[in-house]
């Protein structure tokens, strides 16, 4: 039985790229809480890393669909996801300067629901935080966590 054609943002569809998302939500919001450790720390790296040059990849698809109304994976897309997720998360990991940035950013993407949960209690819009964040070089040793995205983006290119 041949594999389904790929389309663009079927890899996030992957059931290993799922389950990384599954265990990133649950590792923050319940297995840090309950058992904070070194150990859950790096879980959440590992699943960001074994996904997220996919979510990218899937963005540019979907941009690069809707305007050649074609599509195909390419391997050079997510060469340039993997690189670029791999850099900015060690950047983040080392740098001061790019540790404060990944702060303000995510304290940003998550600045709507906030403010919704505040609309909706009736109170008064918060302003933008940063999210706390640790400047950590022994979250280096989870970057091979993207091979995963890069073994299975790399047979969905070839199967299309």
């Amino acid at each position: 039985m041949d594999a389904p054609k790929p389309f663009a943002g079927s890899a996030l569809l992957h059931p290993l790229v799922s389950g990384a998302v599954v265990l990133l939500l649950l590792n923050d919001h319940v297995f840090k809480a309950c058992w904070p450790s070194w150990w859950t720390g790096k879980l959440s790296d590992v699943a960001g890393l074994a996904f997220f040059p996919l979510l990218l990849q899937a963005f540019w698809e979907h941009a690069e669909a809707m305007a050649r109304q074609r599509f195909h994976p390419s391997r050079g897309v997510l060469l340039a996801c993997v690189l670029l997720t791999g850099v900015c998360f060690a950047a983040t990991k080392l740098s001061p300067f790019a540790g404060n940035v990944w702060q303000w950013a995510l304290g940003g993407m998550q600045w709507p629901v906030h403010a919704l949960r505040a609309v909706m209690a009736g109170d008064v819009l918060p302003a933008v935080r940063p999210t706390a964040h640790t400047l950590d070089p022994t979250d280096l040793f989870t970057l091979p966590a993207l091979l995963a995205a890069l073994i299975i983006g790399w047979r969905r290119a070839g199967s299309g």
